[in-house]
């Protein structure tokens, strides 16, 4: 009797231990590199400025999350003022039309499980599925984030009216962020055009264009396939958080549709792999932001100067490494939220650790979760036919 050949694939854990390495490898690499530019030096200085500015706004206008409005004004931030711009449009526009879906429906389900766990994960399939190879992902991106954000505070609140006003408060808070990034932008880029005319954009245009697109069937196999595994990732965390009323969770819902947000050119192969890389990335990027910033909260107190200073020596670290050539720029941009997650709390600067841990906890729940649905998805027909379509 003739022995069965090996497998020749990988198993996934000896994958993920493949992709955790490699990882680590490119940020050791980057470290090793710190090498600043004027360019580098440039897009971190930005960020700092839009961070600190959009933080006192937030403080000034009294906002209760701040830390979601320093998040907006350090994830709207890119490389051009236009970019920037055009990304700041998105995130006010997906915002509020999430803010408004989640104000409409939370009140509907919060107090019937059998639809807010559904519900959850169709929200989150569609707009994962619409995201994915759309001219406007990052709004229904932001949308179904927020969508879901107010859905799930919807089902611990008592009225339409209170559920309406977190709504309200979410849109304000990346509205402010927004308006504090986009400007900080363009005086950074009205200063910055003599520079700007040196960039060989025609070589960097042409090689973009030079590259093979895939085709219209394997990204349509490969949205389908994400989206499928973004539903069932996002029930079951809705169904653990409504049993378990764990709070600060949403993190973990968010986590699960984010990392599947693969540019167009990863859907043309299999999807695992680059997902599983950005999962690993978003880990790796907040566990070190977590371990750096809870070690710091306690010597800096409630002191405000201080806390601000370690906050824009933290986001100009990220930035940095976020803008690098070694394999870690994802690590750089997860970690700049991380840190600005420990850092920014809500109404004034704390030494308590205790809801960055929460916040934190939630994305690797979200990040266990969804590789599970992956793993158990892998040999399911739809799977295949992401596979075959290629």
């Amino acid at each position: 009797m003739n022995a069965r050949p090996p497998d020749p694939r990988p198993s996934p854990f000896a994958t993920l231990i493949r992709i955790t390495r490699d990882a680590l490898t490119a940020l050791g690499r980057e470290l090793a590199a710190w090498k600043p530019s004027a360019e580098r030096a440039g897009f971190a200085a930005q960020a700092v400025a839009s961070v600190a500015l959009a933080v006192a706004l937030a403080r000034a206008f009294d906002l209760s999350n701040t830390w979601w409005a320093a998040i907006s004004g350090f994830a709207v931030m890119q490389t051009s003022f236009a970019a920037s711009a055009r990304r700041g449009l998105h995130r006010i526009l997906g915002t509020v039309l999430g803010g408004l879906l989640g104000a409409l429906a939370g009140p509907a389900l919060g107090g019937l499980p059998w639809l807010f766990v559904p519900a959850m994960g169709a929200i989150g399939g569609v707009a994962v599925y619409r995201a994915l190879a759309s001219e406007f992902s990052y709004a229904w991106v932001l949308g179904g984030a927020t969508a879901l954000m107010v859905i799930f505070e919807a089902h611990t609140l008592p009225t339409f009216a209170a559920t309406a006003s977190f709504a309200t408060l979410r849109v304000s808070e990346v509205v402010v962020g927004t308006l504090a990034c986009v400007p900080v932008s363009g005086v950074f880029h009205a200063g910055e055009r003599q520079y700007r005319r040196y960039r060989p954009l025609a070589a960097v245009e042409a090689l973009a264009a030079s590259v093979a697109q895939p085709s219209p069937e394997s990204i349509r196999a490969a949205r389908k396939l994400l989206a499928w595994q973004g539903a069932a990732s996002i029930a079951i965390l809705a169904a653990l958080i409504y049993i378990l009323k764990l709070p600060g969770f949403a993190q973990a819902m968010v986590t699960a549709m984010a990392v599947l947000i693969l540019p167009a050119a990863s859907l043309a192969g299999h999807t695992r792999r680059p997902v599983a890389e950005r999962m690993v990335q978003r880990f790796a990027g907040c566990l070190l932001a977590g371990l750096i910033g809870v070690a710091l909260l306690p010597l800096l107190g409630d002191h405000a100067w201080l806390s601000m200073i370690a906050l824009s020596a933290g986001v100009w670290s990220g930035c940095h490494v976020q803008t690098g050539k070694e394999g870690a720029s994802y690590v750089g941009r997860q970690f700049t939220i991380a840190f600005i997650m420990v850092f920014v709390q809500d109404h004034r600067w704390s030494a308590d650790p205790l809801p960055a841990l929460m916040r934190l906890s939630g994305i690797l729940m979200g990040v266990v979760v969804l590789t599970a649905v992956m793993l158990a998805m892998s040999r399911l027909p739809l799977a295949r036919e992401s596979s075959d379509a290629l």
